[in-house]
């Protein structure tokens, strides 16, 4: 015989810290962004030189198709075996390379179509307004939503992105940033994105630290939308009931505004912005004496500091690959650490070096003469050393790109290595920088689960809600035991008589 027994089971329900996300629009940059967007990533701007090679090869594949085209007509007709033969290997090469053509034309060809039907829905309603009843008017007005909304799709999706950066010829990134500036445009504000990133994540058991991107010095002219305002939208998402305490936001600080020190003492607070957030390779060090003087701020205050620490990432524009690493590497926050009165700052080197310099690590070629030692094994000497108790590295977008051209190791099995160490395990903190990843072929959600399950339940609470309550300072209670019934089943010997 068989009995249901109840019994239960005691889980820990815990708060997932993501400790670095973006959620500033192409409204945020600045009005000539484009020139940003198509830069040679080594000179840091427009490469003139390089602009008739992408018009000659331009040129060439138009000629090229043109040439199988011809080829393939004339073998068509062609009644030897030579003829027959070569046919069908003409129209396969003509076919291969169509594909990426048809696939770009086929996209903006579908975008063109749903912005003419914006736009004619639009003069509709606009013409025929008061003839129209209520009840037509608002039909229409769904209409133009729903195209509307098909455009962000479109926009939104991986499709544009892996066209552009598959058509690409060349060895850079420009066509990679165009896609991604393309994704982001469509994003209508910070909220939006917000919305979206919330999505990734456990429902009411995830908080993000947003930080804001002060791009007004990057050379481009004026910001579309100021920084102040981009600072008072994000306050104003943090304070909202509807964040629901979700969100921690962070104070964007760029040296060069003059009164930049007074701006960060009246925003630094408990109910306001929690920490600091500064970008180097927008054109300025670590150690500018603002920054010191705001550094201070923080340690009196107890706020934290995050720092772009990856030779990656957006830069101003004309600022070369040498000078952005000058400005970022990681021994410039060691210098400022070392001295006596900044051993208190708490600091946080986002990015652990960049997925580029792991890779360049793991590599392990011998290192040429004066070449620098990978930022990766730098930040990871610094933590180990205990010397810096208050240095912390979060893996943003870097293991979110697990797989790496060359590397047959996984980028989470390396971190796996590296949290072996005790001090690293307890100074490493869980980031994505959403919505960068977003460009990666699996979503964040996909991502952010397979680090999880990688890492193991242990570890990956470690860096993702224990590390970052110490270095955000948090007063987080005990978490919630959730008692959950589970039925059994018991059996009862039966005693047959012989």
């Amino acid at each position: 015989m068989v009995k249901p027994t109840d019994t239960t089971d005691t889980i820990d329900e815990w708060t997932i810290y993501n400790c670095h996300i973006h959620t500033f629009t192409s409204k945020h940059s600045p009005g000539q962004f484009w020139w940003w967007v198509i830069s040679d990533a080594s000179r840091g701007k427009v490469n003139w030189i390089m602009i008739p090679v992408y018009a000659l090869a331009v040129y060439l594949y138009f000629r090229l198709l043109i040439f199988l085209t011809q080829t393939s007509n004339s073998l068509a007709v062609g009644a030897n075996q030579g003829a027959q033969i070569g046919y069908p290997l003409m129209l396969l090469g003509l076919l291969i390379l169509s594909i990426p053509l048809f696939l770009l034309v086929a996209l903006i060809i579908m975008l063109v179509v749903l912005v003419v039907l914006q736009v004619l829905i639009s003069l509709l309603i606009r013409m025929r307004s008061r003839r129209m009843s209520r009840e037509t008017n608002q039909q229409l007005t769904d209409l133009k939503n729903q195209v509307a909304r098909g455009r962000s799709r479109v926009m939104q999706s991986n499709w544009l992105y892996n066209v552009l950066v598959w058509i690409n010829p060349f060895r850079n990134d420009i066509f990679e940033r165009l896609a991604r500036f393309l994704k982001v445009s469509e994003q209508p504000t910070q909220w939006d994105v917000f919305e979206q990133v919330q999505l990734q994540y456990p429902e009411k058991r995830t908080v993000f630290v947003v930080l804001p991107m002060d791009m007004g010095f990057m050379d481009m002219g004026e910001l579309r939308i100021p920084i102040e305002k981009q600072h008072e939208e994000l306050l104003k998402m943090a304070q909202s009931p509807s964040s629901g305490g979700k969100i921690i936001p962070f104070y964007a600080a760029d040296p060069r505004h003059l009164d930049i020190v007074q701006r960060v003492k009246d925003n630094l607070a408990p109910d306001k912005f929690r920490g600091i957030k500064i970008y180097p390779n927008l054109g300025y060090r670590p150690d500018d004496p603002n920054l010191m003087e705001i550094y201070k701020l923080c340690m009196m205050g107890g706020f934290p500091v995050v720092t772009h620490c990856s030779p990656g990432g957006i830069w101003r524009y004309g600022l070369s690959r040498d000078v952005r690493r000058a400005n970022s590497r990681p021994e410039n926050y060691r210098d400022i650490l070392d001295k006596d009165e900044y051993r208190e700052l708490k600091l946080c080197l986002a990015h652990f070096g960049g997925a580029e310099e792991w890779a360049r690590h793991l590599k392990g070629r011998v290192a040429e003469e004066g070449e620098e030692v990978p930022w990766v094994r730098t930040i990871y000497d610094m933590i180990a050393s205990g010397k810096y108790p208050n240095l912390y590295a979060d893996i943003s977008y870097t293991v979110f790109t697990p797989k790496v051209s060359g590397l047959e190791l996984d980028l989470i099995d390396y971190l796996k290595v590296l949290l072996t160490h005790p001090r690293v395990r307890e100074r490493v903190l869980f980031g994505s920088d959403y919505y960068m990843v977003e460009r990666e072929s699996v979503s964040e959600k996909e991502a952010s689960l397979l680090l999880r399950s990688r890492l193991g339940e242990d570890l990956y609470k470690q860096i993702a809600h224990t590390n970052p309550i110490e270095y955000l300072r948090l007063n987080v209670p005990a978490p919630k035991k959730t008692v959950r019934k589970k039925t059994t089943t018991r059996r009862k010997a039966v005693v047959r008589g012989q």
